[in-house]
């Protein structure tokens, strides 16, 4: 459940849709209680909007963030509706705090969400402006969804320690699952390690946020592989960097859409061509584009920041390097992996595995199956609770 519509593949980033296929495959039947699209709810919606376009001209604050009593009491009575008229025997709520604060309902609830609110204020720059109100309506919606909860899925350990460190919940009833690539069409096992380091060392970055995802540490990556006379190409793709990053060996294209068959053809050779993802991140929540690049046996050397080691482990699908580590870092790493091209074929293989094992939705809906088995008090599999911890 949630007031957006969880069968669009372009809601959270595709997530929500891939999710409900999982469940749909491995858990049972998915009854689709959103979006709320009443008056109601865009009223609210739309009126805060304009109250914190008018807040912030006039303090730089934003007054209300996307969690607050009114739109929650109203979230509530929207879906407390809609339960009366499509019944069911448990609720998943993904990101829908707001959806499920103040909902009344005997059914048990699993909430699922990559970051938790006290992670989030203090995390991403661009929230820095949100008012001492809004910080405390985010922190009281959230405490009272998380509460209200069976259980809790996270797909890091840095958001579920949040979550029971910051909401006192108890470990047992919060679990680490790994989301999974969002690829309708995943590349064959033999496309994904046919891979060669004779020629040129391919980097790829993913991204809209050239700042954010560490444009600046990537191209300072690409000009060091070069200085150190190794052959290499950066190919960005997702945004247009400001001036003064060109590079006769530095491509930029700014789109590409996965549902654009074309498009998507493109961005699917520009994985299989590359050898490296660069994914150096100033903040994340996870990363899925790790996951995506997994599927395709591309290593990525990323920042140890958030929740990005949720879906990479060091030495198996790529490399964490430190915050403050720069672009001479980054390509020090990689010359290291290409001194020894056994360890690049193993580290390619290794990728392989671990989205064959971890990062799929197939994976993530199997876990999901006994979380449910558990709320539900139903006989758990002991070999689906071995994976419920990733």
């Amino acid at each position: 459940m949630h007031r957006f519509d969880a069968r669009n593949i372009r809601s959270w980033s595709g997530i929500f849709f891939f999710m409900c296929r999982a469940l749909e495959a491995h858990v049972g039947e998915v009854v689709y209680l959103g979006p709320d699209e009443s008056f109601g709810t865009r009223f609210i919606e739309h009126n805060s909007s304009r109250l914190n376009r008018i807040w912030k001209k006039l303090t730089g604050k934003i007054l209300l963030g996307d969690k607050h009593r009114l739109l929650a009491h109203r979230l509530a009575q929207f879906f407390e509706r809609r339960i009366q008229e499509s019944p069911c025997d448990i609720l998943f709520a993904p990101v829908a705090a707001s959806e499920i604060a103040f909902l009344k309902t005997d059914l048990p609830i699993i909430y699922c969400s990559d970051i938790t609110w006290p992670l989030i204020l203090d995390y991403y720059p661009d929230l820095a402006a949100v008012s001492s109100f809004a910080r405390a309506e985010g922190q009281y919606i959230e405490s009272l969804a998380v509460r209200r909860a069976s259980a809790c899925i996270f797909p890091s350990d840095w958001a579920a320690k949040s979550c029971c460190d910051d909401f006192g919940l108890p470990p047992e009833s919060v679990h680490q699952i790994s989301f999974g690539a969002n690829l309708n069409d995943p590349p064959t096992r033999s496309a994904a390690l046919n891979r060669s380091l004779d020629g040129s060392i391919n980097l790829i970055m993913v991204g809209v946020d050239w700042e954010r995802k560490g444009g600046p540490i990537a191209f300072e990556c690409l000009t060091t592989l070069l200085k150190n006379n190794v052959e290499a190409t950066l190919t960005l793709c997702g945004c247009i960097p400001p001036a003064g990053f060109e590079h006769p060996r530095f491509r930029v294209i700014p789109f590409l859409s996965k549902h654009d068959p074309e498009q998507w053809k493109q961005m699917e050779q520009l994985f299989l061509d590359a050898h490296f993802m660069l994914f150096p991140t100033r903040a994340e929540a996870l990363g899925v584009v790790t996951c995506e690049a997994s599927a395709f046996g591309l290593p990525t050397i990323a920042t140890d920041t958030g929740g990005v080691c949720g879906a990479l482990r060091e030495g198996v699908n790529g490399y964490a390097m430190p915050y403050d580590a720069r672009g001479d870092a980054y390509a020090a790493k990689i010359m290291q992996i290409i001194a020894e091209p056994s360890r690049y074929y193993a580290l390619v293989v290794s990728c392989r595995d671990e989205y064959e094992r971890r990062l799929n939705w197939d994976a993530w809906g199997r876990s999901m199956r006994s979380v449910v088995d558990g709320v539900l008090n139903r006989n758990i599999d002991p070999r689906l609770s071995d994976e419920i911890r990733g």
